[in-house]
């Protein structure tokens, strides 16, 4: 690659020949007003050519803080089996073994080593939505429905669909979910009986959308629904999202897009009870996955810190 000149490299020629035509430095110095010391070091530099004058790095071969080749080994070692967890996860499995730097400084050595490189996303306009504060656990859980994608199934379903339903606490992010082949009031309020029970702690509040699994439509009728019934005789608020604004139970779409990510996109079932099986095993493990807005935590550690914060 061809080197530019630019003014300032030509500015230290005229210093330094004028300071070699006169061996005086100080006096080259005096007359471009610059110091004797900076005319010394560019007339040590200095082989007859205007490129031995250019800027030159100066950043630092070698830090005494910088991340030794054990510790480096030991991200790749973390991230390539806890990576598709999340980072919080790598960084929580990292501190276990004695890893002492902070998160940030874990995540630069990784876009570092591109162990993380992801293809870019579109980015949207920010909603002007603000999430409620929320301070204990069971003061907000949300639910919602999705589809299990066709492609993990491997098996004769005959046609037939299958849903999760996700109940999910907005405190400490604990889920409980469950696998039905009905998507009706019927599946939602027979799954709000079990929720307390599954959760561990009292449900002051449920925020759904206006999936006809949840609610009736408005400009048909005003009658309850099964499971707004059910919400009624457990003394359990509800409260429903705007419509079309799926941003409003951010904490459970997103936690079904992890769902995709580390459990749907990796498998295919050869029959309903190998999925069963894997999927509950699943749902117990989600739960004791760190998180970084947990502040490393798992939802089960957040859950006993709350209730034995209280107790005592």
């Amino acid at each position: 690659m061809k080197q530019i000149i630019t003014e300032e490299m030509r500015f230290r020629q005229r210093v330094v020949k004028y300071a070699i035509k006169h061996d005086n430095n100080a006096k080259a110095a005096r007359k471009y007003h610059t110091s004797r010391q900076q005319v010394h070091r560019w007339r040590k530099r200095y082989d007859g050519t205007v490129e031995s004058l250019a800027y030159k790095s100066r950043r630092p071969n070698f830090h005494p803080n910088q991340h030794t080749k054990d510790e480096l080994k030991l991200i790749k070692h973390k991230h390539r089996y806890h990576g598709h967890e999340g980072l919080a996860q790598v960084y929580r499995k990292l501190r276990d073994v004695g890893y002492t730097r902070t998160y940030d400084s874990m995540c630069i050595q990784i876009r570092k080593m591109n162990l993380n490189k992801k293809k870019r996303q579109k980015s949207y306009p920010k909603s002007r939505y603000k999430k409620p504060t929320i301070t204990y656990p069971g003061q907000c859980i949300q639910i919602d429905v999705k589809y299990v994608p066709n492609e993990c199934i491997g098996f004769s379903s005959y046609h037939s669909r299958y849903y999760q339903i996700t109940a999910i606490d907005v405190y400490s992010r604990k889920r409980y979910m469950e696998l039905t082949e009905e998507n009706s009031t019927y599946t939602s309020s027979e799954f709000l009986k079990r929720l307390e029970e599954k959760l561990g702690f009292k449900i002051e509040l449920v925020q759904t959308d206006n999936g006809l699994e949840f609610v009736n439509d408005s400009e048909t009728t005003n009658k309850r629904t099964r499971f707004e019934k059910q919400l009624k005789k457990m003394k359990i608020e509800h409260k429903r999202t705007r419509p079309y604004s799926p941003w409003q139970n951010g904490v459970v779409e997103r936690s079904h897009r992890i769902d995709n990510e580390l459990f749907y996109n990796k498998r295919r079932f050869k029959s309903y009870n190998q999925m069963l099986k894997a999927f509950k095993r699943y749902s117990r493990r989600y739960n004791n996955i760190a998180r970084k807005i947990l502040g490393f935590n798992t939802p089960n550690e957040m859950v006993e810190q709350y209730f034995s914060k209280n107790a005592a």
